[in-house]
């Protein structure tokens, strides 16, 4: 966290070199040198309270230094007085040149604290030592898991001759361990090998404990001798017992790749069977180790499994009496299907009275008492995953703190939220988007996280955090001053760490009920979160002035407040604007000219309520096209207050996603601004469509992936079948050529326009969704679609598809939603050897059978597997 604090103050430091134009290189690059410190050293930090009080005081310092920062930008930009802005100047030096020495002193005496812990370390362990670390089989009766235990058994049993390595991999307290006990102790296992042997490595990775771990589980000679020996000798002396036997060993609980290098050494290939099964929280490791073959992901319990496993806890042989079971299925339902949150609740259930109001009072507060009752080993099962993050991911991970239980988080909008905030670090040949989804990667390969939803085409789309991570979670971003939503800390609760709240502590503020704004008295927040419905406006916001982040999707305005223009520090601003809840109802709604002092805003997210987005345009000034951080706009339907641009207008190069904007403004000089886009939707009535005459410059858009149109319907107009097809497609040469993704909603082109989409060379996606084509039959041409790979109707008024396999010949994704008189899918598909899904829901019959017969012809006649999913 420190890391992200300094990583922050330096993204402050360089935007105000910007617009200030004072040169602050140098103190630049000496804070890039105490971060360097940081990240040199900060890999492999013992969590001592020692050294978190002294993190806690780097990030004071550095976000102290930011605030003062920010409030001498303000003045700055405030002023035109040439006098005062040197006298600004100054301060600004004086501010950095202060705070250089004050966080030098603080990182210095924080290593020379950290060398002192490591020192008090534990150096030779003998083996009365090894216990700690050597698990013993668990007697408990795994529940569930059947078909990863019968995985498990034949990749351990069969296989080839050659040693293999089987990972299984999750979260900490998902059963990993107790799977694999369970295959350990296993009657048909058992037999199977010559030697056994099991060791618990642990976070901290000790060779020497490792191998004497393994050691004792094979040899019975684990006295003075193998105390003696170096860690050379250890191994030596476990290569020798194992070599030329069949042996399974179990690596429990290995944490990086180092440590498997280091132990694989001393594990023998004698090509007569030998296996390995080990467990981790990392992805990255468990596929490392693997011999070639995908780790078993261990999957959260599902319902049943969730009561099976309260049962065994809670009542003896497992059997609940019938008038507890109800509310059992409830208590066990909201565990969320993970083994240690169960095991939580069932150590409390078994000590209450077992009457029904105990119970229903449970049933009733069953997220509560899993957080009040989580005891210090699970809190450290969890804080174990989250000191190991590599530095620059923690501020992530505790960004997770900010949503509510239980909500689903979208990836765009979350790595958007992470840019603006700052403390991630730019890497040479990244750009700090794709930085933002290595970060969301690694936090779900350490199992930290959970994806959620997949986009059609196979990509993360969005991902959420299980209840009791989250606890955990809640209470360390606010001890790092990280998350500010005034509550108090529920003193039942035991913590991992004290708390270190400050006195000017700036953290987000997270609003999830009317009264929790009002609570929080801290006006210096750096990002204000609204997760409820709000209508009318809050005057309370308007005093957070050093504000970056203002997601007030929520929040229903009628007109735009004019207060956020005064927050001139902003970098994300999400804003739904409501005029049907006002007297007068405007023409349209007017986004003030002034909205371009907004300096440093990089997304800008301004809807309309969905009901409401036909009837009242946004009318946006041409200013708007001159904010030089903009890297995302995304727009309801809009006009623009438009004058051309001339060859002086800046480009907006970080400008890479537009969405909801008007065909009257797609014209060559407008796209000459935004070269590096990538996506981009446009939008507008039918009028505007006809009215356009620039699409063609499209072609202009050398950088563009993905590109969206949409027909915006007034709510008078008569219903869309009935209206006239409408051309709007320019030919595939006007097309960007790099185009990947393509989606029509509402366009109700006739089927045979498609035969230009279907020319685009690299295209890969296509969604056709609400009338996007209108016409009794698609009847595709020879050599379309030659890279296309996912496929989307939904809501298509088509009654016949004529198509072959030379017409999608790497087609992988089908998805057919809601075409109720579309009759068969074209039997051809059967020959598209790429085929691994067919989704459909909402058709007939026919549509489903044809599915069906695809996939059997298919399994027959190429020994692949493809799904199909009807819902």
């Amino acid at each position: 966290m420190a890391y992200a604090a300094i990583t922050s103050l330096m993204r402050t430091i360089d935007q105000s070199m910007q617009f200030s134009g004072y040169n602050l290189q140098s103190f630049y690059e000496k804070f890039e040198y105490l971060r360097g410190i940081l990240e040199k050293n900060c890999q492999t930090t013992s969590h001592a309270e020692a050294l978190t009080s002294l993190e806690v005081e780097i990030i004071e310092l550095a976000c102290n230094t930011e605030d003062l920062v920010d409030i001498v930008s303000r003045k700055i930009f405030s002023t035109e007085n040439e006098i005062t802005r040197k006298m600004e100047s100054c301060e600004l030096r004086f501010v950095l040149k202060q705070a250089l020495g004050d966080i030098d002193f603080a990182i210095n005496k924080w290593m020379a604290t950290r060398l002192d812990v490591e020192d008090t370390k534990p150096r030779n362990l003998g083996i009365s030592d090894v216990s700690e670390y050597v698990s013993e089989p668990d007697v408990d009766v795994m529940v569930g898991h059947e078909n990863e235990f019968e995985m498990m058994q034949d990749q351990l049993v069969r296989g080839g001759s050659e040693l293999e390595v089987v990972s299984i991999v999750g979260m900490g307290g998902i059963g990993k361990t107790t799977l694999a006990n369970k295959i350990y102790s296993d009657s048909f296992i058992m037999p199977h090998f010559d030697i056994r042997a099991k060791v618990t490595v642990s976070q901290v990775y000790c060779a020497r404990v490792v191998l004497m771990g393994l050691l004792s589980c094979i040899s019975a000679k684990t006295d003075g001798c193998h105390e003696q020996q170096d860690d050379g000798q250890l191994g030596d002396r476990l290569q020798k017992l194992l070599k030329g036997r069949r042996y399974l060993v179990v690596i429990d609980d290995i944490w990086t790749k180092r440590a498997w290098d280091d132990i694989k050494l001393c594990l023998p290939d004698s090509n007569c069977g030998s296996r390995i099964l080990l467990t981790t929280r990392d992805m990255e490791v468990a596929e490392y180790a693997s011999s070639g073959k995908p780790p078993c992901r261990m999957r959260l319990m599902n319902s049943d499994e969730s009561w099976s496993l309260l049962c065994e806890e809670v009542f003896m042989k497992g059997f609940c009496p019938p008038e507890f079971e109800q509310l059992g299925k409830q208590i066990a339902f909201k565990c969320r299907g993970l083994p240690l949150a169960i095991i939580v609740i069932a150590g409390l259930l078994s000590k209450i009275g077992k009457t029904l109001n105990e119970w229903e009072n449970v049933a009733e507060n069953v997220s509560s008492m899993v957080r009040t009752n989580l005891d210090d080993h699970c809190l450290r099962v969890l804080a174990l995953s989250y000191h190991h993050l590599p530095h620059h991911v923690k501020a992530c991970f505790l960004y997770f703190a900010i949503f509510p239980e239980d909500h689903v988080i979208f990836v765009d909008k979350l790595t958007e939220l992470w840019v603006a905030e700052g403390f991630l670090k730019v890497e040479e040949t990244l750009g700090i988007k794709e930085v933002a989804e290595k970060c969301l990667k690694d936090l779900i390969d350490r199992s930290l996280i959970f994806a959620h939803q997949l986009s059609f085409d196979g990509k993360l789309k969005s991902c959420k955090i299980h209840d009791v991570t989250r606890e955990f979670c809640l209470k360390e971003a606010r001890s790092m001053n990280f998350l500010n939503d005034g509550r108090k800390n529920d003193q039942t609760t035991t913590s991992t760490q004290p708390m270190h709240i400050s006195s000017r502590s700036r953290g987000r503020i997270s609003i999830q009920n009317g009264e929790e704004l009002a609570r929080c008295g801290n006006s210096e927040a750096r990002g204000i979160f609204l997760f409820y419905r709000y209508r009318g406006f809050n005057s309370e916001l308007s005093r957070f002035k050093l504000v970056r982040v203002l997601d007030l999707a929520l929040l229903r305005c009628s007109t735009f407040p004019s207060w956020i223009l005064d927050l001139i520090h902003l970098r994300y601003l999400a804003l739904t604007l409501s005029p049907g809840i006002q007297s007068y109802i405007p023409p349209s709604l007017t986004i003030p000219q002034s909205i371009s002092s907004l300096h440093y805003l990089q997304t800008f997210i301004l809807k309309i309520p969905h009901h409401e987005v036909s009837r009242y345009p946004f009318k946006l000034p041409s200013d708007i096209l001159t904010m030089p951080h903009l890297s995302h706009l995304c727009l309801d339907w809009n006009y623009l207050s438009y004058h051309e641009p001339s060859e002086k207008s800046s480009v907006l190069k970080n400008l890479y996603s537009l969405s909801g904007w008007n065909p009257l403004f797609c014209t060559g000089s407008v796209f000459r601004l935004i070269p590096n886009l990538k996506k981009l939707q446009i939008c507008g009535t039918r009028e505007d469509f006809r009215d356009s005459r620039d699409i063609l410059y499209l072609h202009n858009l050398d950088q563009l992936e993905e590109l969206a149109f949409r027909v915006a319907t007034p709510q008078d107009s008569p219903h869309r079948n009935h209206l006239s097809p409408m051309i709007l497609l320019p030919s595939p040469g006007a097309f960007p050529q790099n185009l990947k993704k393509l989606a029509l909603t509402w366009t109700c082109l006739l089927w045979k326009h498609l035969n230009i989409v279907g020319k685009l060379p690299k295209l890969e996606s296509l969604k056709l969704t609400h009338d996007a084509c209108v016409g009794k039959e698609w009847q595709t041409v020879e050599q379309g679609f030659p890279r296309l790979k996912y496929l989307l109707l939904k809501r298509l008024c088509i009654l016949s598809w004529r198509a072959s396999s030379i017409h999608f010949p790497r087609l992988e994704r089908l998805f057919i939603k809601a075409c109720w008189y579309l009759d068969t899918i074209p039997f051809d598909f059967s020959e598209i050897t790429t085929l691994q899904l067919i989704d459909i829901s909402g058709c007939a019959q026919s549509v489903v059978n044809s599915a069906k017969q695809i996939q059997l012809d298919i399994e027959d006649n190429y020994a692949s597997t493809i799904e199909v999913h009807i819902c």
